[in-house]
């Protein structure tokens, strides 16, 4: 009797003072409940803030190179400054002539393998609010300037109708189009309409396209884009696919896309379908026929590395996820919500060598570090990249344990030590600062994955994944930029890490 009402008396203390029976870790990572005031008042921003930029993008693609596009943005100021211009992104200009191209000479061929084939986005006509308005074009073309008949004040908004026109090139890239077989042909979607350049620290933030890395910077906004295509094209894009119709001699899609920083899409006239879910999630593949066991492999890759990321960095936040056989010479390509992976992948060797596995599971891990959790890719490309990587290689050890990690190893960071040992250029260097390809994915993408294998050493696991999920919430739909990385890092690793463990990888005067 006693011994059951001393348990009695237990349970009833747990019930009511609970918190104080759990064990909380001694490192200095604070649960949501130890909140500090600066976690606070970000939840508190989060809940009042503005409204998102809303893009609708009605799109005409005659079956090979020409779209022809109506676009609505309905633009909310943010900033603290009144706007009497806007300015936005035209990556595709990269494309106008050969003087436009970034590219090393020696990635021209693999660019355009059947030669040099321009093509550009051309704006035919700017409204404001039922009023034409003005235009010019900037940095070889790459940046639009619209001139506003109204100035757009703190918190207000107002609606943007542009009329353009995209000539895609035939390249082998992520904007491109590539013919095969008698009559078939695949369109890359990537960096492909006038996107708003982001505001902030009092500038609108103008980089343009380098020679290597990812051009994209881009507020969180939301979607809803119409694709008008010849009969018997499928169009893979970001979002949902809410509705499918033919009509007459064309087929018509709709995607819509919430809280996306960015809209991409493939489309092809030689699409077979595979689905699978995991976590509640839809997964959808998208491959050439010829290539079904690439497009099944890619489908059971995402399924095994969403389910990894998903458990251990947080949930991926929304419902579907696709990936589609595409043209794009350097591999696979993230957006959000959409992997673009190049036709050469879906291949042997990169079958059985996890070529396809590996750009995979990378651009996946993109979903978060990159899609949810945004920075500057042009000058901060390490902080996605780094973070990718990263989850790339514990994808192989958790999906096959100790053996993956080792091959992992073995394969891209024992292979990469010389040149990261010999190089001049660091990890969070600029792009337009690395002037050799092969500098690029050692010093970024494996110094960058060594950062975090090294946090990870000086941490248990515990600590480590809640460290990440921390991360992961606060700056959900937001940039982050190193300044605020290193101080969430150092706040919350304070108790078991001094500033000698960053100093070893950052200049942090």
């Amino acid at each position: 009797m006693k011994k059951a009402l001393t348990v009695l008396i237990l349970l009833l203390l747990m019930f009511f003072f609970g918190k104080e029976f759990i064990h909380k870790p001694s490192t200095h990572i604070p649960e949501p409940s130890q909140a500090s005031d600066t976690d606070i008042n970000i939840q508190i921003k989060t809940e009042n803030m503005p409204k998102k930029n809303i893009y609708q993008i009605e799109v005409d693609y005659d079956g090979k190179n020409i779209i022809l596009g109506n676009m609505n943005i309905k633009y909310y100021n943010k900033s603290d400054r009144t706007h009497t211009n806007l300015f936005f992104h035209m990556y595709a200009n990269i494309f106008k002539s050969r003087n436009h191209l970034p590219f090393f000479s020696e990635d021209l061929s693999k660019v355009f393998p059947q030669g040099f084939n321009p093509g550009g986005l051309e704006v035919l006509e700017a409204v404001q609010e039922g009023k034409p308005i003005q235009w010019t074009l900037e940095e070889d073309d790459q940046i639009l300037q619209i001139n506003l008949k109204d100035a757009v004040k703190p918190g207000n908004h107002t609606d943007i109708f542009i009329k353009f026109r995209l000539t895609l090139p035939n390249a082998n890239f992520r904007l491109g189009y590539q013919q095969f077989g008698h009559d078939k042909i695949t369109t890359s979607l990537g960096n492909w309409y006038p996107i708003l350049a982001v505001f902030e620290n009092g500038e609108w933030i103008l980089d343009t396209h380098c020679s290597m890395g990812d051009p994209g910077y881009s507020d969180i906004s939301d979607y809803n884009v119409e694709f008008t295509t010849p009969l018997r094209f499928t169009v893979a894009a970001s979002g949902i696919l809410s509705n499918h119709v033919t009509e007459g001699n064309k087929e018509i899609y709709n995607y819509v896309a919430e809280n996306v920083r960015d809209f991409a899409a493939a489309i092809s006239n030689n699409y077979e379908i595979a689905e699978d879910m995991v976590d509640g999630i839809k997964i959808i593949s998208y491959f050439h026929p010829e290539d079904s066991k690439g497009g099944f492999m890619a489908l059971d890759t995402v399924k095994h590395a969403l389910k990894i990321f998903n458990d251990s960095f947080g949930k991926y936040p929304y419902d579907e996820l696709r990936i589609a056989e595409a043209n794009y010479y350097c591999g696979g390509m993230e957006y959000p919500t959409f992997i673009m992976m190049n036709t050469g992948k879906y291949k042997e060797p990169n079958l059985s060598n996890t070529s396809l596995e590996r750009s995979t599971a990378h651009e996946v891990a993109h979903q978060w570090w990159y899609g949810v959790v945004g920075n500057n890719q042009v000058r901060e490309s390490w902080i996605d990249e780094g973070l990718t990587e990263f989850s790339t290689a514990y994808y192989f050890e958790k999906r096959y344990g100790e053996a993956g990690r080792e091959a992992y190893f073995e394969r891209y960071v024992d292979t990469a030590r010389n040149i990261i040992q010999n190089s001049t250029m660091k990890m969070y260097d600029p792009l337009p600062q690395f002037k050799i390809r092969g500098e690029y994915f050692p010093v970024v993408y494996i110094n960058g994955m060594l950062f975090y294998d090294s946090l990870r050493s000086q941490i248990d696991d515990e600590h480590f994944f809640y460290l990440l999920k921390t991360y992961y919430e606060k700056y959900k739909y937001k940039n982050v930029n190193m300044v605020q990385l290193i101080k969430f890092l150092k706040e919350r690793t304070q108790d078991v890490l001094d500033d000698t463990f960053f100093e070893k990888w950052f200049s942090l005067e």
